[in-house]
Formats: structure tokens, C-alpha cells, sequence
């Protein structure tokens, strides 16, 4: 039997284990020390609710040819949560109009949101102060509300739907969404990286990757504000996108920390990781001297061009910290 967290191989010795409730319980053990969430088992292409439970005791491990999990961190849970919210309303948004059945859904959907917003925002360590959060869930409450006492009329329905809730959604839920989600994805790289320890630290390396999107994100706001004359936005951003890539750098120097890694031995193309990251550092000190003398054209270039291509170019080495780790762990 072979089992795969996040697509890597576990290499497991089994003893006494007859199920797959044996085999997967410890796996979801670690998962929690670590702040881990288990989104997802597969077992021989079968997919199973992600609650190891005794549902698992009835699955002999006879027979069994391969079991996939996918763990998600905690931080990254969230981030879906709110993207999910974010899609959702953009979806209402999509909606020319409803239909009877629609109506209970449309309930069911702001219900979930109200719920969700609150508790989401939590995860993350922000306030449902910011960015007026808090009367934008109060308005949506009044919005609710509105729709159960007309319910009952199609026509009132939609009028109510098109005339008042989606210019709502569109001018003040959504915007105030977006802003969140870009708070999202700085704290959840940042809870991502801390808290790094030999137990978790190869899976950490290795999931890395997986960030990359949400770097470049960041990134490419900051050139779409500079390229659209928007100079005191981008420097707010640019302060954010440095964060970023420090909290997640961070993860690579603890590992190196403490596996004792000199990543001056580890090499791709015949260029050290060390010479990787020192070019890297040296890149973003050309964007800090470009933004002193406000040449923001010049920063823009950098960032599209300079600091995109080694940030990609840093994450290619991940394959090989992670191979680094696991010989150090035989």
C-alpha cells in the first residue's frame, strides 16, 4: 500500500493495523499538532469524507493499493472560506434574474455569508471593524430581511433583487471583500510560516509552491497601480509584497535552521540556492533605490520583469530542499 500526503510519498512500516481508521487516525493526529486540516481522502480513486471516523474502521487495509491525503493549513482554509464568499457573490452579481426556486437559495446563501464573514475573519487575527466589515454585514442582515417578508411575490422579488441588493453587493459588499481577501493572503502565508519545527518542516518546504500565485497576486497589483498612476497605493503594496515574500522566505531559513542546511551546497543549473536568494535580495534593493528617487516606471519594470522571474526561480529549487530533508530524515 502506498500513502501520499499533498502528493508525496509516507514511508510507513505497518505493524497491527487492520483498517483504514488505523492507518489514517495518526495521520490526522499529526495534522492537528501541526495546524493541519485533513480537505480530502482518497482511497483507490474512491473520495471519502475528510472526518476519520468510524466510518474508516469498516475499510480493511486488504487490498488497499493507494490512500491520498490532501491537508490543507489552517490559514489556508480560511483563504478558501473567503474565496469562496468572494465567488458567491460574485455569482449573485452574474444572476439576470430568479425563479421560485432560486428564492430559498438566495436565503441560504446570505445566511451562509452572514455566518461565515464573521467567523473567517477571526481565523485570520483581523477585526470585523475594518474596512467597515461590521455595517456591511448589518446592511446584508437588512437585506435578508427584506427578502423573507416578500418572499412570496416573484415579481417583488426580482424587482427587490436587481433594483437594491446587487447594486448593494456591487458597490460596497464587493469592494470591501476584495480588500479582505488581499489582508487574507498576507496573513495566511504569515500563519503559514511561523511555527516551523523538524516535524512539520519538510511539509512546509514543500507546500511553498503552492504560495506562489499569491506572491505573484500581490505583485502584479503593485504594477497595475504603478502603470495606472496610482503611486501611493503601490507603495502600500509594495510594503505588503515585501512581507510576503519575508514570511515566506522565512520557512527556508528556519528548515535550514534547523536541519543545518548550507544551501550553498544545494545547486540547480550550477547556481547555488544561496547565490539564488542573494540575487534575489539584491534585485529588491534595486526596487527600494527606484522608489526612493520616485522612478516608478523603472519599479514597475523590475517587479514584471526582474523580481518575478527570481521569486519563480527560487521556488524550482524547493524540489531540491525537499529531497535534502528527506535523505537527513532516513
Amino acid at each position: 500500500m502506498n500513502i501520499y500526503i499533498n502528493g508525496k510519498k509516507l514511508s510507513v512500516m505497518f505493524e497491527n493495523e487492520t483498517n483504514a481508521y488505523e492507518i489514517l487516525k495518526p495521520i490526522e493526529e499529526w495534522c492537528n499538532s501541526n495546524d493541519f486540516l485533513i480537505n480530502k481522502v482518497i482511497i483507490d480513486e474512491r473520495e471519502l469524507q475528510p472526518y476519520i471516523d468510524e466510518e474508516y474502521e469498516t475499510i480493511p487495509i486488504e487490498g488497499i493499493q493507494k490512500i491520498e491525503v490532501e491537508a490543507l493549513s489552517q490559514a489556508e482554509y480560511s483563504l478558501y472560506s473567503i474565496m469562496s464568499i468572494a465567488e458567491y457573490i460574485e455569482k449573485i452579481l452574474n444572476t439576470d434574474s430568479l425563479n421560485e426556486k432560486d428564492i430559498d437559495n438566495l436565503k441560504d446563501g446570505m445566511y451562509w455569508v452572514l455566518d461565515s464573514i464573521p467567523r473567517t475573519i477571526f481565523l485570520f487575527n483581523m477585526s470585523l471593524e475594518s474596512y467597515g466589515i461590521i455595517h456591511i454585514l448589518k446592511m446584508l442582515e437588512v437585506k435578508l430581511e427584506r427578502l423573507n417578508t416578500i418572499s412570496d411575490n416573484i415579481d417583488k422579488v426580482n424587482e427587490f433583487f436587481n433594483n437594491d441588493l446587487k447594486p448593494f453587493i456591487n458597490e460596497k459588499m464587493l469592494p470591501t471583500m476584495q480588500l479582505v481577501l488581499e489582508e487574507a493572503k498576507i496573513n495566511t502565508i504569515f500563519l503559514f510560516a511561523a511555527n516551523v519545527t523538524e516535524s512539520n518542516a519538510l511539509y512546509k518546504v514543500g507546500s511553498l509552491p503552492k504560495f506562489l500565485p499569491l506572491i505573484l497576486d500581490i505583485l502584479d497589483s503593485i504594477v497595475n497601480k504603478l502603470q495606472s498612476g496610482n503611486d501611493k497605493e503601490a507603495f502600500i503594496y509594495s510594503e505588503k509584497f515585501s512581507r510576503i515574500v519575508s514570511y515566506a522566505f522565512s520557512i527556508l531559513s528556519n528548515a535550514a535552521f534547523i536541519y543545518s542546511i548550507d544551501y550553498s551546497q544545494i545547486s540547480l543549473n550550477t547556481v547555488t540556492l544561496t547565490d539564488a536568494i542573494n540575487d534575489f535580495n539584491e534585485m529588491m534593493n534595486n526596487v527600494l533605490d527606484a522608489f526612493a528617487n520616485e522612478d516608478y516606471i523603472s519599479i514597475a519594470d523590475l517587479l514584471e520583469y526582474e523580481i518575478k522571474e527570481r521569486i519563480e526561480n527560487i521556488m524550482n529549487y524547493i524540489p531540491l530542499v525537499e529531497e535534502h530533508i528527506e535523505k537527513l530524515n532516513v
